[in-house]
């Protein structure tokens, strides 16, 4: 146990180590809640306060299941301790009873509902309506809705009426007569007859406690009501529960989640405690700084990897020009340390893909289209590019992410317009920025088709981050205008031999005074300082080199590209212009 605790950090540790029979550890983004996962498991069942035979692990996808099977391996535990989705382990337990009830017709699992469903729908509606009416229906079961139930609850809780809520409602009723006609089950079937079984009988719910006494839930701010319910039914008088979350990433509210459960934890399970981890392994302290910005509270994790370069920010005149620079910028990237595997490029929406596809292939770079499902899995064989939702995105990380169409109307979402869903939007972003480790590429279209072709506008949490991609990385004492036209001077009169008699000071400091007025005008805008939007150190080259084009302007060294592209043509007049 000595080696155990060397390996950990002090939060770390004191999380795996505590007592307490119910523990929350709030595990920021790249904290490494895995890890204090698994060697709490090892931890408390070497010192004998928990057995791995009777220990349980629930997971939100296959892929986390094997990660934690495999982690649990390489700490001695071997496959004594059992890990799976709500859904796996649920329906491994429906099986064995069935089995012993001798139930001899076990029901189908259906594993795709849109293959029922939508056969059942009228012809006449769109693929947005037939989609809308099936990720309603999946937030009814998750939230435990009956059909009966649903119009009214929709409309008091102000949810999207893309298609009327008494008609969805009575379609999500054929769909459960249609199952239970073919005696089908889906997924959240198994979880409502995995409680109903246990609520039925008393001697099968003691056994069910016995055989698993010690649970602990991953990823636990994205737990739905219906999982909820289930994991309240396997908890017995004598059972211990540890739960991994993070409020900060809890990004599917829409179908169901409820991050209520972690953040009022303590309302649920009295007496619990609760452990912070707030060390990132993962990030720069640039990238962290980003997206620190987009949190209510601006807290920021405490980083553990050294400086790196700031993120980046292009503008490009419209979707294809934005996907050809993010491909010339991955080909750029490639090389002996950063392989095609180590960059990713996220996008909000599924539709977004097709293009990125289409421009890779052109391109000749390899890449893997990432999609995500209940039970879903996460190649991580191929040597390619991953391309992929932000949704996709959350629990995997890479060297060098790209991020594209940072727009209005896609980041956020054009249909999140309550608060919730902006919050939650904003939530979304955060994820994407924090899944980088080294370096982060930002990148929107001033114009999209839409149908046709439309004028965008870059996403308003660009604006939020714009201190953090803009700041300065090498900070230098402030001058006074004096003393930095004489020292342009002394370069000058050095460097490029100007005789003193056409030197003129005054137009330095003229110019010195106006970018620093228009410096200050950015930073009133952005709510940050002025030095973090300029430096005095980079008002020294400008008027040291004095740029005459915006690609010019790309050569000065601390300018980042998100002024460039928004104040270059400003800058260029500011250092021209006749005084």
């Amino acid at each position: 146990m000595d080696d155990l605790e060397k390996s950990l950090t002090e939060d770390q540790f004191a999380a795996v180590r505590s007592d307490a029979k119910q523990l929350r550890i709030l595990a920021g983004a790249g904290t490494g809640k895995t890890r204090v996962l698994t060697h709490r498991i090892a931890y408390q069942s070497k010192a004998l306060r928990i057995d791995a035979e009777h220990s349980l692990c629930l997971t939100f996808s296959k892929r986390a299941a094997n990660e934690l099977q495999q982690r649990l391996k390489g700490l001695g535990l071997g496959n004594h301790v059992t890990a799976g989705t709500f859904h796996a382990i649920a329906y491994a337990q429906l099986q064995a009873r069935w089995k012993d009830l001798g139930v001899n017709t076990e029901p189908v699992l259906l594993p795709n509902r849109e293959k029922l469903l939508f056969p059942l729908l009228p012809e006449s509606l769109s693929t947005p309506e037939r989609s809308f009416i099936l990720n309603e229906i999946n937030w009814c079961t998750a939230q435990r809705v009956s059909a009966s139930e649903y119009a009214a609850l929709a409309e008091k809780t102000g949810r999207r009426n893309l298609v009327q809520f008494s008609s969805v409602g009575e379609f999500y009723r054929k769909f459960v007569a249609a199952k239970k006609q073919k005696n089908y089950v889906d997924f959240d079937d198994i979880l409502e007859l995995a409680i109903q079984f246990l609520s039925e009988d008393t001697n099968y719910a003691d056994a069910r406690h016995w055989k698993f006494q010690d649970l602990f839930v991953d990823e636990f701010q994205d737990v739905n009501p219906l999982q909820f319910a289930l994991l309240r039914s396997w908890i017995g008088n004598k059972s211990s529960l540890c739960v991994v979350g993070d409020p900060n990433q809890s990004i599917y509210s829409w179908n169901g989640a409820d991050s209520s459960y972690l953040n009022n934890f303590a309302d649920y399970f009295p007496g619990a405690e609760t452990v912070h981890l707030n060390r990132n392994f993962r990030s720069t302290p640039e990238i962290l700084s980003a997206a620190a910005l987009l949190l209510p509270n601006k807290s920021q994790l405490t980083p553990s990897k050294q400086h790196g370069p700031l993120p980046t920010l292009r503008a490009e005149d419209n979707e294809v020009s934005e996907v050809k620079s993010i491909a010339r910028k991955i080909l750029s990237t490639n090389s002996g340390a950063i392989r095609w595997a180590d960059q990713a490029v996220l996008v909000r929406t599924h539709s977004q893909i097709t293009l990125i596809e289409e421009v890779l292939a052109e391109k000749g770079i390899p890449f893997l289209v990432h999609t995500t499902s209940p039970l879903g899995d996460y190649e991580k064989g191929n040597d390619s590019v991953r391309v992929l939702t932000f949704h996709a995105a959350k629990g995997l990380e890479w060297k060098v992410v790209h991020i594209s169409g940072l727009e209005e109307g896609l980041v956020p979402i054009a249909h999140a317009v309550s608060q919730e869903e902006r919050d939650e939007e904003r939530r979304l972003m955060y994820v994407a920025l924090t899944r980088a480790e080294d370096e982060l590429h930002l990148s929107w279209a001033r114009k999209r088709r839409f149908g046709n072709r439309r004028d965008r506008n870059p996403s308003i949490f660009l604006k939020e981050i714009s201190a953090a991609l803009t700041a300065s990385p090498s900070p230098a004492r402030t001058q006074t205008k004096l003393e930095l036209a004489k020292k342009i001077r002394e370069f000058r009169l050095k460097r490029r031999r100007v005789a003193v008699s056409t030197y003129n000071e005054n137009q330095d400091v003229n110019k010195l005074d106006n970018l620093e007025k228009f410096r200050t005008s950015i930073a009133k805008v952005n709510d940050v300082s002025p030095e973090s939007i300029v430096s005095d150190a980079v008002f020294e080259k400008l008027i040291l080199e004095m740029p005459d084009s915006i690609e010019n302007l790309g050569l000065i060294d601390g300018l980042s590209p998100a002024i460039i592209n928004r104040y270059g043509e400003e800058i260029l007049k500011i250092l021209w212009r006749e005084f």
